[in-house]
């Protein structure tokens, strides 16, 4: 039994964090650079990139967390999904920038053998006015051209 994560955004989709490696951004924001880390849950662990991120120095967060390689099998587990948002601008932007849009759907996944639904009566529509095969055999049409 699992969910799926089903990423989607209303436009292109845009790539994750656009900085050099080397400056500070991409040092506090390193999280912004993958799609999708996974954790165990530990409580303190609220921010993807650490506690006060504005006053740190980049060195906590999700790759310092993951680095650490601790078990997630049989755990609570926090999954974090990143998805970029860096705006590419366009002549058409100026003066007013349009709302860019984005997030994703969780959607149930394997927690059934088949779909559930297929045990259920057929559904029988008195109006249908299609002959059975056994009625097509009798006016000899076999089957073919005999329904209205």
């Amino acid at each position: 039994m699992a969910y799926k994560l089903i990423p989607f955004t209303k436009g292109p989709a845009q790539p994750t964090l656009l900085v050099d490696p080397k400056c500070a951004v991409a040092s506090k924001g390193a999280f912004a650079t993958k799609n999708l880390w996974v954790t165990p849950y530990t409580p303190a662990q609220r921010f993807p990139a650490g506690e006060y991120t504005p006053q740190g120095d980049g060195a906590d967060g999700l790759p310092k967390w993951t680095a650490e390689d601790r078990e997630i099998e049989g755990k609570d587990i926090v999954l974090w999904h990143c998805f970029g948002v860096a705006h590419i601008p366009r002549v058409e932007d100026f003066p007013v920038m349009p709302c860019e849009t984005t997030g994703f759907t969780l959607k149930p996944d394997g927690f059934s053998l088949g779909n559930p639904c297929i045990d259920l009566p057929p559904d029988a529509n008195k109006a249908s006015k299609c002959c059975s095969h056994k009625e097509a055999a009798n006016n000899g049409t076999n089957g073919t051209n005999g329904c209205h």
